[in-house]
């Protein structure tokens, strides 16, 4: 069944592709009559095919307003069986105000079945689209016997840019990395898929409250971009292995949201991550930010010797990294106790002394290392937050300062480290 969506619902994904971008995922029409309507409208209804793997599909009506290509052509640019060079040349052409198909039904050999809600895409041209939106999906099925469907709200996107993609069709993987998107909303995606893990007819739910990605860039560049992620929910069944983990730790399932800022400055090579934070339900948080140098633009380029080349040649001057517990600490604490046989006060006094011990050697001896090891053992004899800072003392450390990592005292002494607990 999966290898069915992947298949089938790829294709339906491809309709932002197909009619804004490229990419078939129609066969060729059967004999019905498309009118064209006046002032270059085509309206299509009633469509259906059988594709080549079993697999049917319908569109009950298709509107493309003003626009530049006939029916014979746009019937040409959905069909696989069109030479790729001739598909690509058709969709680089393509022009229209506006693009709407109120349903789309796609039925497995196997009756897996797709249906997409509301496809509507305006202002494209050439790989270009001012916007492009679905209200909805629906997918089910069965695989190996285990139930899987598929559910989403409705995605939105912006600003979307696949006219060097579009070049790169049949070219190396990383070309096709030149599609932008200025802003992305997906709503209420929920889904559940086989565990082969636990076993035949486990399931795994999986759901997601909102996504949103945001991105700004100049040519190939970055320049800025954010992603925020709510409500995402994992769910294994409880008999299966990972539900018998969490269950250990007090839990039935993970929730957890996500917020990933940043910021590319091309005139200084100067890149910021200036938030990465992950929260967790009655776990807590972690929330890292960066501050990176000599960031060339190659790095957000196609070419993968350019990039590599640029990592090499990239350095980091600050750190730092903010744990906050809300009750994953405990659990944590009570679960190794309960396997060691030992009380939870007693486990304490052992992680920190263990701290104490270890935090310094780690450090190569370094006179910030008694600070840290303390406010570690704070943290662990009352969990709040603990925060660790680390920046360069020159600036900056470059990829050739780690090759000494291996000496500890050589390479912390390039660094100021301090940590603070319960702040």
């Amino acid at each position: 069944m999966l290898r069915h969506f992947n298949r089938a619902g790829g294709r339906a994904r491809s309709i932002a592709l197909a009619l804004t971008a490229g990419g078939p995922f129609l066969l060729a029409p059967s004999a019905f009559a498309w009118p064209i309507g006046d002032s270059g409208d085509v309206t299509i209804e009633n469509f259906a095919s059988t594709a080549k793997d079993g697999s049917t599909f319908a569109i009950e009506r298709a509107e493309f307003d003003n626009t530049n290509l006939s029916k014979d052509e746009i019937v040409k640019m959905l069909t696989p069986d069109t030479p790729v060079a001739d598909e690509r040349a058709l969709v680089q052409k393509l022009k229209a105000d506006k693009i709407a198909i109120p349903s789309i039904e796609i039925v497995a050999k196997d009756g897996a079945k797709i249906h997409l809600h509301d496809f509507a895409a305006n202002q494209i041209d050439a790989g270009k689209a001012e916007s492009l939106e679905i209200a909805g999906l629906d997918a089910s099925g069965t695989e190996e016997g285990a139930p899987v469907s598929f559910k989403s709200g409705a995605l939105r996107m912006e600003g979307l840019d696949l006219a060097d993609a579009l070049k790169a069709v049949g070219a190396s993987a990383g070309a096709a990395s030149k599609g932008r998107l200025s802003h992305l909303t997906w709503e209420s995606l929920d889904i559940v898929a086989p565990d082969k893990d636990s076993g035949p007819g486990k399931t795994i739910h999986v759901a997601l409250a909102t996504i949103e990605l945001r991105g700004d860039y100049d040519g190939d560049t970055f320049k800025q971009g954010s992603t925020t992620l709510d409500g995402l929910v994992v769910e294994p069944s409880s008999d299966s292995q990972f539900g018998k983990d969490l269950a250990d730790l007090g839990y039935s399932k993970v929730e957890l949201s996500m917020v990933i800022g940043a910021d590319y400055q091309p005139g200084g090579k100067k890149f910021s991550l200036d938030e990465l934070t992950i929260e967790g339900a009655q776990m807590g948080s972690v929330r890292m930010k960066a501050n990176f140098g000599d960031i060339d633009p190659a790095l957000f380029g196609a070419d993968a010797s350019a990039r590599m080349a640029a990592l090499l040649g990239c350095s980091i001057s600050s750190l730092e990294i903010e744990v906050v517990n809300s009750g994953l600490f405990e659990r944590a604490l009570a679960l190794a106790a309960k396997q060691q046989g030992a009380s939870a006060d007693a486990l304490k006094r052992q992680w920190s002394a263990m701290v104490g011990q270890i935090a310094p050697a780690l450090l190569g001896g370094d006179p910030s290392a008694l600070k840290v090891a303390g406010e570690a053992q704070k943290f662990i004899d009352s969990p709040q937050n603990l925060t660790i800072s680390i920046k360069a003392k020159n600036g900056a450390l470059k990829a050739a300062d780690f090759q000494g990592i291996d000496d500890p005292a050589a390479f912390v002494g390039k660094l100021d480290i301090a940590a603070f607990a319960d702040k």
